[in-house]
């Protein structure tokens, strides 16, 4: 079944990956689990978890739910994380730091190729826990001809972001991962998905109020 763009909301790509992170604690203790279980963790609606799951196929097992191993293994597949992605990162201030000396928080399926800044100070600098060294973003229309990938996670400032997604774009990145506040122009091809903590910290903020009047 091939999809486009636009039959698949971000809710429900949000909603597969905490689906995938509860099924790999389940895995444990369990074989299978139906959307009836799965809807309690996730305080969500047995139907919601059905109709997110048939977007892209059929999975159950009449009665007995979903195999939890099988359907990791399809999401993963969904996700594109059943394979390793390589990543550069351009921008190594306090958010690259923290990506480059924490990788876990990127998953195993993803790794750093290359690091990318426009600071003296740190161009040449060797990256120990990635065994690489920081390039001047300088070289990075030739530097990205040489390597083999199509992802980039974006953190230098604002007033940088847009020229240097261009030149992301020219050499054949699709995905960007965008820690800047600037609103990135790309072509239809190309996915972006911001990562605005002001936002995750009002939507918070929300559910905070919500829970405290429910106690009142």
């Amino acid at each position: 079944m091939k999809l486009k763009r636009d039959d698949i909301s971000d809710r429900v790509i949000q909603r597969l990956t905490k689906y995938l992170s509860i099924l790999h604690d389940m895995k444990k203790y369990e074989e299978y689990i139906n959307s009836s279980e799965l809807s309690k963790i996730m305080n969500t609606t047995s139907a919601q978890i059905r109709r997110d799951l048939s977007t892209f196929g059929e999975f159950g097992i009449r009665g007995k739910g979903y195999d939890i191993e099988n359907l990791i293994s399809i999401i993963e597949r969904i996700l594109g994380i059943d394979r390793i992605n390589k990543v550069i990162l351009v921008g190594h201030g306090k958010v690259g730091e923290m990506l480059t000396s924490n990788t876990e928080v990127l998953g195993k399926s993803f790794n750093i190729v290359e690091v990318f800044d426009k600071s003296p100070s740190k161009v040449g600098k060797e990256i120990k826990d990635l065994n690489i060294k920081i390039k001047d973003i300088k070289d990075i229309d030739s530097d990205l001809g040489k390597i083999n990938v199509d992802t980039a996670i974006l953190s230098v400032i604002k007033e940088q972001a847009q020229i240097v997604t261009d030149i992301l774009v020219k050499n054949h990145i699709k995905g960007i991962l965008n820690f800047t506040t600037y609103k990135l122009e790309t072509p239809d091809d190309v996915a972006v998905v911001d990562v605005n903590i002001s936002a995750n910290l009002q939507e918070l903020n929300f559910w905070k109020d919500m829970l405290k009047n429910k106690g009142e």
